[in-house]
């Protein structure tokens, strides 16, 4: 601090070398602001996280060095608050801008007074502030994971509604094959019974015994399964048309006129490769007159820097040693006439005029030495004002720069140029050389070919299956001997009518985030594509033949067959996905179970 020692911070800080080190000990960064408006503790752990010099912070005008970035304005109003309150501490979250990257700062201020005296009186502001990058992180992983757990929640809900709804339906379809399987047994018995009195009433003995063994018959017809976990996979076909990954808007940087169009709608560009140049003869203009302004704020600022050796205050000092000259020369003066009154050389009236001319020098030396103070006085305070004044010059000198350095507008990424936007005057025309523009309107649009999308739709019957993240195959006529593996990452909420459909639709987004040099050749927007999306798969499913499930009862079975009683016997299973000629079980039997085929 400037006056080591001079105060204690609220009471309980006394040594001022102990609050030092303790302020360069913290990981957290620490700032006092006197009540002066100077910055008189800046730590390393501060200069750090603000990126900024320490010893060019320390000692400086708080107002000065913050107030004017930008960077700062929620930390600076964190600081603001706590001086204006007064009283009590605060904490808050800011954003600062360090670099290139969006720092997050917690920030804890307290108002400070001095209690050493009788009377406590201001002694400024503290800020404590420390980096909660990790912290924020860690808080959107949880946010995250706590969505991610719901969905999945909400997932297996609908599965096992799904799951239920889909055993009743098999339920009802096995009574009703039970129905048949009844009817038909009626009709084989009494076909049989036919048969045997055909035989009874004169056929040989051996066309009986071929009769009885037809269970036996029935069985070699049959064959066994032996079961072993494999993969099954369900998926649906959506006809869908590709489009870019991502629309990337291109605005003008400044108000002005375009002076070149380079590219025409549908053109495919590279990133980085110039879309448009505008006119820039206003901001070189501009740029001059600030580059004017900034070499005069230089100069100013480099004469009033040794303003203590400069012409006005040599000049002031100059007065300064003439007045006291001649007060010395006049109290010598003086000495000289009491001498001379006496020995009655000179009038006594003489004294009295000396002892005049002696009063009048001391009051023209206090009178130089006033001046002197208030010209070195100036100098700090013009010192200040020319800092200002550099640093608002720079600033906009390196405003323009930027300005000047987007002349040429450059597509942001590889793609293809989708639509130039019409000029805002009447709303005709498409940008051309000398069309008007204005600060942040858009100018073009590219759509990014890094990647692609496909856009589909699902009738209600199957959007419930599909959900974002699903693995998605995309193969197109155009090109039949490629396919490209995407993800869905979009799955409508709201039906809306699907081109040339009347029935409820939903709308069905899947993106591949790259496609290489050689797709990128064949594969165009506005193709036609088919979306085959993965709704399941299973690589270690218990598999068997659709025809092996019995559906007579209310619950599926299987017959399984048993070695110790070369039978099969009926066992209930739980069954899962279906395709068009297995079913999937899920408990029931076991990997080596052998099943029989009807």
């Amino acid at each position: 601090m400037n006056d080591p020692g001079a105060s204690r911070l609220a009471g309980d800080v006394s040594d001022d070398t102990l609050y030092r080190r303790i302020c360069e000990s913290m990981t957290s960064g620490v700032m006092l602001v006197n009540a002066e408006g100077k910055i008189e503790t800046f730590n390393r752990a501060a200069a750090t996280l603000l990126g900024m010099d320490r010893e060019a912070v320390i000692y400086r005008s708080f107002g000065e060095v913050f107030l004017a970035d930008e960077r700062l304005d929620e930390l600076n109003e964190a600081l603001l608050v706590a001086i204006h309150d007064g009283e009590t501490g605060h904490h808050r979250v800011a954003q600062i801008s360090v670099g290139e990257r969006t720092v997050p700062l917690s920030v804890s201020t307290a108002y400070l007074r001095d209690r050493s005296g009788e009377r406590p009186s201001r002694r400024g502001v503290v800020a404590v502030f420390s980096d909660i990058s990790e912290v924020e992180a860690l808080r959107v992983s949880e946010i995250r994971l706590k969505r991610d757990l719901e969905a999945r929640h909400k997932e297996v809900s609908e599965a096992y509604v799904r799951l239920e709804e889909r055993n009743r339906e098999l339920g009802s379809l096995g009574r009703k094959v039970q129905t048949v399987r009844i009817a038909a047994a009626v009709f084989v018995v009494a076909l049989v019974a036919a048969v045997a009195g055909y035989l009874w009433s004169g056929q040989s003995s051996g066309g009986l015994s071929a009769a009885a063994e037809a269970p036996a018959g029935e069985e070699a017809h049959s064959r066994i399964v032996t079961v072993a976990p494999g993969e099954i996979a369900s998926e649906i076909v959506v006809a869908s048309a590709i489009k870019p990954r991502r629309e990337v808007v291109v605005t003008s940087p400044v108000e002005g006129q375009i002076e070149r169009v380079h590219v025409r709608q549908g053109e495919a560009v590279d990133a980085g490769q110039p879309l448009l140049k505008l006119d820039m003869s206003r901001e070189r203009i501009q740029r001059r007159t600030a580059r004017t302004a900034w070499l005069k704020a230089r100069i100013r600022l480099a004469e009033l820097s040794n303003w203590a050796d400069g012409v006005e205050a040599a000049r002031a000092r100059r007065t300064v040693n003439k007045a006291r000259i001649a007060l010395e020369a006049t109290e010598a003066e003086i000495e000289k006439t009491k001498f001379l009154v006496e020995h009655g050389l000179v009038p006594s009236g003489k004294q009295a005029s000396v002892e005049r001319d002696l009063t009048t020098r001391r009051l023209d030396l206090e009178a130089a030495e006033r001046e002197l103070k208030a010209v070195l006085a100036g100098g700090v305070e013009e010192l200040e004002v020319a800092r200002l004044e550099l640093a608002n010059a720079k600033d906009e000198l390196e405003r323009i720069d930027r300005v000047l350095d987007n002349a040429t507008v450059l597509s942001p990424v590889a793609g293809v140029v989708l639509r130039l936007e019409r000029r805002q005057v009447l709303n005709t025309g498409a940008l051309s050389a000398g069309s008007p523009v204005e600060q942040g309107q858009k100018l073009l649009t590219v759509g990014d070919l890094q990647g692609i999308a496909v856009t589909g739709w699902v009738d209600e019957a199957n959007v419930a299956r599909v959900r974002t993240g699903h693995a998605v195959r995309i193969s197109g006529p155009a090109f039949p001997d490629m396919e490209l593996e995407g993800k869905v990452v979009y799955v409508s909420s709201e039906a809306t009518p699907a081109p040339g459909r009347n029935l409820p639709t939903f709308e069905v987004t899947a993106v591949v985030d790259r496609l290489d040099e050689k797709q990128r050749d064949i594969v165009r927007l506005g193709m036609s594509a088919d979306m085959k999306i993965e709704v399941y798969r299973n690589d270690k499913a218990l598999v068997v033949p659709i025809e092996a499930v019995d559906l007579a009862e209310e619950r599926p079975r299987l017959r399984v067959w048993d070695e110790t009683t070369a039978a099969g016997r009926m066992v209930y299973v739980v069954t899962g996905t279906t395709t068009t000629d297995s079913v999937e079980i899920l408990s029931g039997i076991a990997p080596g179970d052998r099943v029989v085929v009807p």
